[in-house]
């Protein structure tokens, strides 16, 4: 079973959420803690930059999109949730990794983040 983590940008986005459409996004992401590697679609070289180590679940009616990465097979860590278009979401992972890239604190703190839940879970 992996663990679900979010970047504080991904918490916000969750937050901005109304109320059902956060019920039913929390309801898919939740699945991921099941198989996330069968979830979800791979994504690749976008005319934004590159995600290739990055999924994309689509939730609801194609209204939702989640974009997160499995990390060490039992970490999931949610990027990006919001009611966007393919596009939109695909540069806002971008410009996210490249902002955790470009700052080294924030590369350390989403770096502990993930060494932390990887000893947890016996890894």
């Amino acid at each position: 079973m992996a663990r679900v983590e979010f970047t504080a940008e991904a918490r916000e986005d969750v937050r901005d959420l109304d109320g059902s459409a956060r019920k039913l996004v929390l309801r898919a992401i939740k699945k991921l803690e099941e198989d996330p590697e069968k979830r979800g679609a791979p994504l690749g070289s976008q005319p934004t930059g590159d995600l290739t180590t990055f999924r994309k679940l689509v939730v609801g009616n194609r209204d939702y999109r989640v974009i997160y990465r499995v990390e060490q097979d039992t970490v999931v860590v949610v990027w990006v949730v919001g009611a966007r278009a393919d596009s939109e979401c695909y540069a806002l992972a971008v410009s996210r990794l490249k902002m955790y890239q470009d700052d080294p604190s924030l590369k350390r703190e989403l770096e502990h983040m993930i060494d932390a839940v990887w000893s947890a879970s016996g890894g």
